[in-house]
């Protein structure tokens, strides 16, 4: 590779600033937010700063946080990114296992190498890259318990060298790696024998130049850096503490101390001042580390990703509604991200007022934000930062699971004027007017709620699933309970109402599904879990048809037939359900299949399931298969159960898809943290 200069290193911004509107899929004509953070990397001198998702590679200005580029979007869902050293390059992984190093200037892809082809490695999930000095050599740490090193300039996939991880289980394990500024020195962690040894190896020579271990320390190492000099190694460990050594006589340098935050991260200055960052949930305090003095303090809610940049002088991090914020140490100032920015896993999509904004409900924060759908840009955001503040307390002593669970749960009204939201600590659901931003009411349940929570399409009634079945009816306004839908004790994986609000079909684990009345309180009738005996009904091909009776006969299980998504259509006549590997809509008045569509592998699990508003389509997301680079959003015909046409967009799965009350725009949104707005026009 031929020489450059060095200082030759700025990023060429794009004319076009409209960022919705950058590597959109065909037949997308706007992206709402950018992606779910996996991982973050200043440039050396903390001008730029690289974010990787799921979609692909932002590149932003870090003064600013203006986005400068979007690139390696080929298939996304990329896991570790990383500058070089003189930020001429940068390297990307995704969870395929494929690595990518880029020019910084042209954004041109100068090498690719499929780590799982070559070292019959099962996931290829690097979770940390890193450049030697001289960017000859490309190191990878792998959740497949091995660290790789990669001679990436010689044109080869084959890894110069590899250090497997003698540990047989890798979870609540980091192994992190890092190269020395001098004489192209690798530093990694393994949690084998002796336990967590810190191993330094030259790349060149083969060399093993020391094992350090701690025997009192049983906690792993979680970040590495070397000194300027390259005589010292740094190391946090998971119980927040930082150890020094001197890598050529093998002693610890400095005394251990335990840091008060959840974790720490720490970074040389080039003069070789050890800065340490003790991460709290509302602050980060930046320390000396040698002179165990407090240098700088920010104060930030919210947990999420943090790096230092090489040098120590800036620090990024992820808050809690998924805006990054930058700051310079010694420096008052602080720069955040814009509010359309990088959100977590969308699961649901709504269009309200006619069609005008578009809601969409995040996880890991229990919030919807409200679009500008002629804009794309953001109305509004709620709960806002102060209620959502008021009720953080609230989980503070939940598992992580637990408020997992919590932060997912919530439901919009049909009118989009208020948001019910569970209350996991005390077992209750909190209706809100987002307007107003007041606590209207609040329902409660001797047996809880577990994962559904809806509003009827009138807005008169809500309902909530007990974990063990029942379904609690309450009237909106009075928050009275007016009945109890007595279930089977199976959890209620989905639910839809009928358009008139009065009729509810649920789908239990393992079931088949079924039909209330909510006024009365009745069981209309369970679906039939047969399959249909008339063949004509089926939609696939005469083979695929066969093998899937063939099939079904031999397995005679009912569980197979268990809806995950349930969609009535507009006139109230039809039921779909989005199974496994099949779509069934059902009528609605027999609840008999009368049609049976058999999807193509590509295909699986339809998750996500809208009708047209004409009623006339029916429009799936599937969720992600190995071998495919993007997922699919298809549109059928229900005339004739024919996929007119298929979208393919999302890197990963498809979480709910919503029609415009005029039907000629498509939302769906996705695990990958955007919502894509489809052009419908042309098809329907």
């Amino acid at each position: 590779m031929e020489n450059r200069n060095p200082s030759a290193h700025a990023l060429r911004p794009l004319d076009d600033t409209d960022v919705t509107t950058w590597k959109l899929p065909e037949g997308a004509i706007g992206r709402l937010a950018r992606g779910r953070v996996t991982d973050m990397s200043f440039s050396a001198s903390g001008k730029y700063l690289a974010v990787a998702t799921p979609i692909g590679c932002w590149l932003y200005d870090s003064s600013s946080l203006k986005p400068l580029a979007l690139f390696d979007t080929e298939r996304g869902m990329l896991s570790a990114v990383i500058f070089s050293h003189d930020t001429q390059l940068i390297a990307t992984c995704n969870l395929d296992g494929v690595v990518k190093v880029w020019d910084t200037q042209t954004l041109q892809c100068l090498a690719k190498i499929d780590h799982r082809e070559n070292v019959e490695a099962t996931t290829g999930y690097f979770w940390q890259l890193c450049f030697s000095q001289d960017n000859q050599y490309l190191a990878a740490s792998c959740f497949d318990k091995q660290n790789v090193v990669y001679a990436w300039q010689q044109n080869t996939d084959e890894p110069i060298t590899n250090f497997p991880i003698d540990v047989e289980d890798t979870r609540g394990h980091d192994f992190p790696i890092c190269f020395s500024p001098i004489n192209n020195l690798i530093a990694y962690v393994s949690a084998g024998t002796p336990h967590h040894t810190l191993t330094i190896f030259d790349v060149e020579t083969g060399e093993h130049i020391t094992h350090l271990n701690q025997s009192s320390i049983l906690s792993s190492h979680r970040y590495l850096v070397f000194s300027p000099c390259g005589q010292y190694i740094a190391a946090a460990n998971q119980n927040n503490e930082v150890l020094v050594w001197n890598i050529y006589n093998g002693t610890l340098e400095t005394e251990i101390i335990a840091y008060e935050g959840k974790s720490l991260i720490p970074a040389y200055t080039p003069d070789g001042t050890l800065r340490v960052a003790d991460i709290h949930d509302n602050k980060i305090v930046i320390w000396d580390a040698i002179r165990k003095e407090k240098i700088d303090m920010f104060e930030r809610k919210g947990r999420g990703l943090s790096c230092f940049s090489t040098d120590g002088t800036h620090f990024v991090k992820l808050i809690s509604r998924s805006n990054i914020c930058i700051w310079t140490v010694g420096s008052p100032s602080m720069t955040v991200s814009s509010a359309a920015g990088h959100k977590p896993v969308a699961h649901s999509v709504a269009f309200i007022e006619n069609g005008k904004t578009l809601a969409s409900g995040h996880a890991f924060g229990m919030y919807r934000v409200f679009w500008d759908v002629a804009q794309r840009k953001t109305e509004k955001i709620f709960p806002t930062q102060k209620i959502q503040a008021q009720r953080t307390a609230l989980t503070e002593n939940l598992t992580e699971e637990e408020r997992r669970q919590w932060y997912r749960l919530s439901a919009l009204s049909p009118c989009g004027e208020r948001l019910a939201l569970r209350d996991l600590p005390r077992g209750s659901v909190e209706i809100w007017d987002i307007t107003s931003e007041t606590l209207i009411t609040e329902l409660s349940d001797s047996k809880g709620f577990g994962r559904e929570i809806r509003f009827s399409p009138t807005g008169e009634h809500f309902i909530g699933a007990a974990p063990k079945g029942d379904i609690g009816v309450w009237d909106t306004e009075s928050g009275e309970k007016v009945n109890t839908l007595t279930g089977d004790n199976r959890m209620i994986l989905t639910t839809s109402f009928h358009p008139d609000g009065k009729q509810l079909a649920a789908a239990p684990r393992g079931s088949s599904g079924m039909l209330w009345d909510i006024v009365s309180g009745e069981l209309i009738g369970l679906f039939p879990s047969d399959l249909p005996e008339d063949t004509s009904r089926y939609r696939g091909d005469s083979v695929q048809i066969d093998q899937y009776i063939q099939k079904f006969k031999k397995i005679n299980n009912q569980s197979k037939c268990c809806p995950y998504k349930l969609a009535f259509s507009p006139c109230g006549t039809s039921i779909g359900c989005g199974i496994q590997d099949h779509i069934r809509l059902r009528d609605v008045g027999t609840l008999e299949t009368y049609m049976f569509i058999l999807l193509p592998e590509t295909c699986r699990r339809p998750f996500a399931l809208t009708f047209s508003p004409c009623g006339k389509y029916l429009v799936s997301g599937s969720w992600w298969r190995k071998g495919l680079e993007k997922v699919s959003i298809r549109i059928w015909e229900i005339a004739t159960g024919k996929n007119i046409h298929t979208f393919w967009g999302h890197t990963t799965d498809v979480q709910d898809l919503a029609f415009s009350p005029n039907g000629k725009l498509l939302a769906s949104c996705s695990y990958d943290g955007t919502i894509l707005l489809w052009d419908m026009k042309p098809y329907i």
